[in-house]
């Protein structure tokens, strides 16, 4: 292994999940060292994810035994160096996300579906994740972070931003059509941009006054509260070519499906707390498409972050002390966040 020196310390703080539901533990952690096919990134910053939020309340058990380094949106200076060459060298800014790493030959890996392959480890889910000052990453997964953008601008493009251009994609909405985006946090917020980069028209939609006052200065052509009547809110407006829910709820289902014009498709990527009901006889009749989409592939992470190093796009950021993990969480529990956490390192 080839180091600088900044490496040299053997430890490093770090926030563990020690049980499903309890406050994070800062502490610290031994320094980890890069396997032959990794480099270790010294963090700058880290966003804080809704996905971070389910696995600390153990909604999706991780693999293995506590404790756990949660977060996969960080970004940082390669530090350290495995024993394999790569295309990454020392001082390299780096992107960390989800996808800690593929099997590479799987029909998924091989047509740019990397993310949901069937042997995929997740950063922060079962490899250490990017709540602490240090973190391995596999070379050819990380992705080099163009200049002309923040690290705190780039940590929540990782995951959030890159999720949100994922999700748009699949609607395949065209030039001067018509788009209804559902839940207007951070991913809803990267969403409302893309889509008005791509000539689509844009109706935000959810609860709150203050998020779609948010979407408006953003882009967004039309805002309709999240309530009962939302669908024929949107149907007042024409209808949607597409929708996509990026809220945690199962109750913009109905209100996506009455939104709907014929032929549409609802893009699912906010994974709700309880269980939807499932409406077949609406799907069938009127020929809508339901899709899912989880986390991005590298491609779509390297677009996103050349729209943003242009300028095309840019998150509403809520920075903060890495020491202040676990308000961030809490915020992001009920509500009271705008945009994206991100934590920093001082």
């Amino acid at each position: 292994m080839s180091e600088d020196d900044t490496s040299q310390a053997p430890t490093m703080r770090a926030a563990l999940l020690t049980g499903y539901g309890a406050p994070l533990a800062l502490e610290t952690v031994p320094r980890p060292v890069p396997k032959a096919d990794e480099v270790l990134v010294k963090i700058e910053a880290s966003g804080v994810c809704f996905t971070d939020v389910h696995i600390w309340r153990g909604d999706h058990a991780a693999p293995d035994p506590l404790p756990l380094i949660m977060g996969h949106e960080g970004v940082g200076r390669v530090v350290a160096l495995g024993a394999e060459e790569g295309r990454l060298k020392i001082g390299d800014r780096v992107g960390i996300g989800y996808v800690f790493g593929a099997c590479g030959h799987c029909k998924e890996c091989l047509t740019g579906g990397e993310n949901y392959c069937g042997d995929f480890d997740a950063t922060g889910f079962n490899v250490s994740g990017c709540f602490a000052e240090y973190v391995c990453m596999r070379h050819e997964w990380a992705n080099l972070i163009p200049d002309g953008i923040a690290s705190t601008e780039a940590a929540p493009l990782m995951c959030a931003g890159a999720a949100a251009y994922a999700s748009f994609r699949k609607t395949t909405v065209q030039p001067g059509e018509t788009l209804a985006i559902f839940g207007l946090g951070g991913l809803g917020q990267y969403a409302v941009q893309i889509a008005k980069l791509s000539g689509v028209r844009v109706i935000a939609v959810d609860i709150s006054a203050e998020k779609l006052q948010t979407a408006k200065s953003l882009g967004a052509d039309e805002t309709v509260v999240a309530d009962a009547q939302a669908g024929a809110a949107i149907q007042a407006l024409g209808g949607a070519d597409g929708c996509v829910n990026f809220a945690p709820v199962a109750a913009t289902w109905p209100l996506m499906l009455a939104a709907c014009n014929p032929r549409a498709k609802i893009v699912l990527t906010g994974v709700p707390a309880d269980q939807m009901t499932f409406y077949a006889h609406e799907v069938i009749e009127r020929g809508l498409q339901v899709i899912g989409s989880s986390a991005s592939n590298r491609q779509e992470m390297t677009e996103i972050l050349a729209m943003a190093a242009g300028g095309k796009i840019k998150g509403v950021i809520n920075q903060r002390p890495f020491e202040a993990i676990n308000e961030a969480l809490s915020d992001l529990i009920n509500g009271t966040v705008e945009g994206r956490s991100v934590l920093t390192f001082e």
